[in-house]
């Protein structure tokens, strides 16, 4: 039997959004995701969690692309370990490895979810999370002056999870929402909040995981 157009057109709608769904579940689970402990659940499903010692690689630009790019070559082997080290796990990344020689010399190192952005007074401030086997005298030394690397602290964080792309609009919603649930609580933070962004551009907005995080007092 012939199939109509429009039965053949959303039939392939259908397989197109089948595939895109397996897409970002694959790459979901392909990412190691930083560590940590919940000790306790609020309301709005805001978590209280318990975050050991990270190193963080870190940079300061004008926007958000300027600020990923030189992470992105240093993880991709643009650091100054000069050895290719085999991998447990492939290289993910969130955009196409740019070409070009420099991508391809140094340690690969593996990316870690999520990655942190915040603002500050000098631009868009971003941090890679590095993989745990990594301390901070093992840690490649970034052959960039303007990525840094940085030994953040125990802490502990308040988290508020929301799905979908990032926009004003929802973060300035759910960020209300967090700051409220702790306020209710009579829990005080401190510092800026952090936005934390566990996927890469092309998984389905659905099975997108964003977090907005603040530190809470001990």
């Amino acid at each position: 039997m012939k199939l109509s157009w429009p039965i053949l057109a959303g039939l392939i709608i259908l397989l197109f959004l089948f595939l895109w769904t397996l897409y970002g579940v694959y790459m979901s689970r392909s990412v190691s995701e930083a560590r940590y402990e919940v000790s306790e659940i609020l309301e709005n499903e805001v978590e209280i969690r318990a975050y050991p010692e990270e190193i963080w690689a870190t940079t300061v630009a004008e926007n958000q692309n300027d600020a990923f790019s030189p992470l992105f070559r240093y993880i991709s082997g643009d650091n100054a370990r000069g050895e290719k080290i085999e991998m447990t796990a492939p290289v993910v990344t969130p955009t196409p490895q740019p070409s070009g020689t420099e991508s391809t010399q140094g340690e690969k190192i593996e990316m870690t979810a999520p990655v942190v952005t915040t603002n500050t007074e000098k631009g868009q401030f971003m941090a890679f999370i590095m993989p745990e086997r990594f301390d901070i005298n093992s840690i490649p030394k970034p052959s960039s002056n303007s990525v840094k690397i940085e030994l953040v602290e125990p802490r502990k964080l308040a988290t508020i999870r929301f799905s979908g792309y990032v926009n004003q609009e929802n973060y300035k919603k759910n960020l209300e929402l967090l700051n409220k649930t702790l306020e209710n609580r009579g829990i005080s933070t401190k510092g800026e909040p952090l936005l934390m962004q566990y996927n890469d551009p092309l998984t389905p907005p659905f099975l997108r995981r964003n977090e907005i995080a603040v530190q809470v007092n001990q």
